[in-house]
């Protein structure tokens, strides 16, 4: 588990933005699936909950690789068949 200052600084760290900003074209791309099914954050329709959602858990788990985290979670979002959406 990340400390406060440590999470903190990650959250305002350009590392931090440019995650956001991939996690927010995720939500923008049709090809994946981004709606939540469950949130202990307020319900939005404009995504924001996804992109929140992921940028906490990256931020309680700061020794990860957040790239690869990433590219994971985007192999899992990605609609396989064009039917799925």
């Amino acid at each position: 588990m990340a400390t406060l200052s440590g999470k903190r600084q990650f959250l305002e760290s350009e590392e931090a933005g440019v995650l956001r900003q991939d996690l927010q074209a995720m939500v923008d791309d049709p090809n994946y699936n981004t709606k939540l099914r469950y949130s202990y954050t307020t319900a939005t329709t404009d995504g924001s909950g996804f992109v929140i959602k992921h940028i906490e858990y990256m931020s309680n788990h700061l020794q990860m690789n957040h790239k690869q985290y990433i590219l994971n979670l985007k192999l899992m979002t990605k609609f396989t068949c064009a039917g799925a959406k």
